[in-house]
C-alpha cells in the first residue's frame, strides 16, 4: 500500500484534488445516466464509474454497484499486465468482460481509457455496466445452467475500440453481428465511451491546474492518510478470528451438490486476513465468480463495518490480505469454468462476511438481509424493432439494526441501485404491472423489524415471450435474525399462464415460453429481526399497525401486544391484556 511522504504535501490542494476527482466522477455517472439506452443503466443504475491512477489504484467513484466499483482497478491492471505500462496510446478506448480479469460475469462490461496529459499516462477512467445481451445461449445473459464460459456469450479481454483516437469499425461490427437486442447494446457501448471521455476531460483540467505529478503525489497522499485511519480502527477491534458459512440450494446443474460458501476472518493488531475455508470447489454450474470480485465484495463488507459514509478508493478495497486456497474454488474459478449466475455466491459472501464481523463489532452488526432475486421476460425471436430483453434485478429488504427497523427497497447490500419505473415499464416494453407494493409478510419480527420485501407482478402482453427467474437460498436462508429475532422470508416466484393452476417456481427457471396474459409474480425476500420481537416497543408496534404493516392477529401473535381498532381507523392497545401475554410467554 501507499507509504506516501507528508512532507512537502499541501493538504489544501490534496483535497481540492480528492474532491475534485469525486465531482468527475459523479459526472461520468450522470453522463452514463443521461446518455443510455437500457432502463437497467439509465432508471435501475446497474452499472459502477470510477477514475484511476496511472497502475489502476482506485481514485475516486460515484453512487453506484460498489461490487462494479470494485472490479474496475482489477480490470486495468490485467489490462497493465497483458499490454505493459507502455502499452497504452492516447486515445485508445478498450473493453474487458471476462470474468477470469474483472471478477464478475460478462453481461458486466468494462470500458475504461488512458488518460495523457503533456505525453505522459496520468490516469485511467471506466466505467462497467450490464448490458442488455452478450449473445450466448440465453437471451440477457445471467444463464443459469451453462456448463462453461463459451456458452455464456461474446467474452472481451482487452481489445481496442479505438485505437489512439480512430474508431475500430469491425469490431463494433462484430459486436453488433452477435448480440440480440443490437441497438440497445451499442447504444449503451456509446454512452460507456462518452462517460470515460467525461472523467478524462476532467483529469486533464485538474492536470492543468496541479501539473500530471501533483495530482499523482496528492492522491498518493488520500490513500495513505485513508489507509492509516482505517487501520487504527481495525486495531480498535478485538483481536480474534470470525467465521461464518451458508450453504446454497444448488448450482444450477446438479441436483446432488448442494454448494457452500464460508469465509474466515483473522484480526490480529491492524492486519485482517481473510480466507475461504469450507468454501466449495468449482462447480460445473454458473455460480463460480472470478478472484477479484471476491477481493472487491470483501472490500465492501469491510468499508460498510470500518467506514460506511466514507469515499471509497483503493485503501478501502485493498484493507484485507486474502488468502487463497490451494486449489480454486467457487470464489476464484479460471477458465473455462462457468460464472454467468454468479450474483448468488457474492451476496452470500457479503452476508457471511457482516455476519463474521459482527462478532467483532457487536454494536454495528444486523440481521442477515435477502438473497439477490432477478426475473426477465424477454421476446427475441421477432424482428429486431419487436424484439425486447427486460431485466429487472428486484429489490427486498434489509436486515435490523441494533435500535433501527431494516430498510425496505434495497438490493442486496447495493442501496444505489433502484427498481425501474412503473411508468417506464410500460412504455418501453410490451408488458403490464399489475402490482407494486411492500410485502409485509417477508419481514422477520423482531424488536427491531426487519425491511421488507416488495410485491411485483407483471403480465406479458407479447407472443413469443419467455421468462426467466433467478432465485436461491430458499432452505438455508441469508436473511437470520439476531439475538432472537425471526428471520425474514425467503423470495418467492409465480407463474400464472392464462386457464391454469398458479405455478410456484421454487428455484430459477431458463427461458421458458409463456403466453400471451401469463403473469410473472414476484415476492421477494425480507430482512431479519433483530432482538426479540416481545421487547419491541409498543408504540412501535402500535405504529405498524396504523401502516397497515402488521394485522392485529399477527401484532398479538409475533409481538405479543393486544390490539383493536377504535374510531377513526385508529388502534388502541390493550395495555394490561399485552402485559400479561408479554409475561406469560417469558415464563
Amino acid at each position: 500500500m501507499n507509504t506516501q511522504n507528508t512532507v512537502d504535501i499541501d493538504v489544501v490542494k490534496a483535497e481540492i484534488t480528492r474532491n475534485a476527482l469525486l465531482s468527475a466522477a459523479q459526472e461520468m455517472n450522470n453522463t452514463l445516466i443521461r446518455s443510455a439506452y437500457n432502463p437497467l443503466i439509465f432508471d435501475v443504475k446497474d452499472f459502477g464509474v470510477g477514475i484511476m491512477g496511472p497502475h489502476g489504484e482506485l481514485w475516486a467513484d460515484a453512487p453506484g454497484l460498489p461490487g462494479f466499483t470494485g472490479v474496475l482497478p482489477a480490470s486495468i491492471r490485467s489490462g497493465i499486465e497483458h499490454f505493459g505500462i507502455d502499452g497504452f496510446r492516447d486515445g485508445d478506448v478498450l473493453i474487458v468482460n471476462s470474468p477470469y480479469m474483472n471478477g464478475t460475469h460478462i453481461s458486466d462490461t468494462a470500458v475504461y481509457m488512458p488518460v495523457f496529459f503533456e505525453g505522459e499516462l496520468v490516469a485511467f477512467t471506466g466505467n462497467m455496466a450490464h448490458w442488455a445481451d452478450v449473445g450466448g445461449m440465453s437471451p440477457g445473459g445471467w444463464t443459469v445452467d451453462s456448463t462453461d464460459i463459451f456458452q455464456e456469450g461474446l467474452r472481451f479481454t482487452h481489445q481496442r475500440l479505438y485505437n489512439a483516437g480512430v474508431r475500430n469499425e469491425d469490431f463494433f461490427w462484430l459486436i453488433e453481428s452477435n448480440v440480440r437486442v443490437s441497438r440497445i447494446v451499442l447504444g449503451d457501448l456509446n454512452a460507456q465511451i462518452a462517460t470515460c471521455r467525461t472523467g478524462a476531460q476532467r483529469v486533464l483540467e485538474l492536470c492543468e491546474r496541479y501539473g500530471a505529478a501533483g495530482v499523482k503525489s496528492y492522491m498518493a497522499y488520500v490513500l495513505a492518510q485513508t489507509e492509516r485511519a482505517l487501520r487504527d480502527r481495525v486495531r480498535a477491534l478485538p483481536d480474534g478470528t470470525y467465521e461464518a458459512s451458508v450453504r446454497l440450494d444448488f448450482n444450477g446443474v446438479d441436483r446432488d451438490e448442494i454448494p457452500v460458501v464460508g469465509v474466515r476472518t483473522v484480526i490480529e493488531g491492524d492486519r485482517v486476513r481473510v480466507d475461504f475455508e469450507g468454501t466449495s470447489a468449482v462447480s460445473r454450474g454458473p455460480i463460480n465468480t472470478g478472484g477479484e470480485a471476491t477481493a472487491a465484495a470483501v472490500g465492501e463488507a469491510m468499508m460498510g463495518v470500518l467506514d460506511p459514509t466514507g469515499n471509497a478508493n483503493q485503501s478501502h478495497l485493498s484493507l484485507a490480505d486474502i488468502v487463497w486456497p490451494e486449489e480454486p474454488c467457487m470464489l476464484n474459478a479460471e477458465a473455462p469454468a462457468p460464472c454467468d449466475s454468479y450474483g448468488y455466491v457474492l451476496t452470500a459472501l457479503v452476508e457471511i462476511m457482516l455476519m463474521s464481523l459482527a462478532k467483532a463489532v457487536p454494536e454495528r452488526a444486523r440481521a442477515g438481509g435477502y438473497q439477490m432475486v432477478a426475473n426477465y421476460i424477454m421476446s427475441t425471436k421477432s424482428a429486431e424493432e419487436d424484439s425486447f430483453v427486460f431485466t429487472e434485478a428486484v429489490q427486498g429488504g434489509y436486515g435490523a439494526f441494533p435500535g433501527r427497523d431494516g430498510t425496505c427497497l434495497i438490493f442486496t447490500g447495493d442501496g444505489d441501485v433502484s427498481n425501474t419505473p412503473i411508468e417506464v415499464v410500460e412504455m418501453r416494453f410490451p408488458i403490464l404491472c399489475e402490482q407494486f407494493a411492500l410485502d409485509t409478510d417477508s419481514a422477520g419480527a423482531g424488536k427491531d423489524r426487519g425491511g421488507f420485501g416488495v410485491a411485483r407482478d407483471f403480465r406479458v402482453l407479447h407472443a413469443d415471450s419467455m421468462v426467466k427467474t433467478a432465485n436461491e437460498n430458499t432452505v438455508d436462508l441469508l436473511s437470520k435474525g439476531v439475538d432472537g429475532g425471526l428471520p425474514g422470508r425467503m423470495s418467492l416466484i409465480y407463474l400464472d399462464r392464462p386457464g391454469e393452476p398458479s405455478e410456484e417456481l421454487a428455484e430459477r427457471i431458463s427461458d421458458t415460453a409463456v403466453p400471451i396474459g401469463t403473469t410473472l409474480r414476484v415476492r421477494t425476500g425480507g430482512g431479519g429481526g433483530f432482538g426479540h420481537p416481545f421487547e419491541r416497543e409498543i408504540e412501535r408496534v402500535l405504529a405498524d399497525l396504523d401502516n397497515d404493516y402488521v394485522t392485529p392477529e399477527q401484532a398479538e401473535k409475533l409481538y405479543g401486544v393486544i390490539a383493536s381498532r377504535q374510531g377513526r381507523g385508529r388502534f388502541e392497545v390493550d395495555l394490561k391484556a399485552t402485559e400479561q401475554l408479554r409475561i406469560a410467554a417469558r415464563v
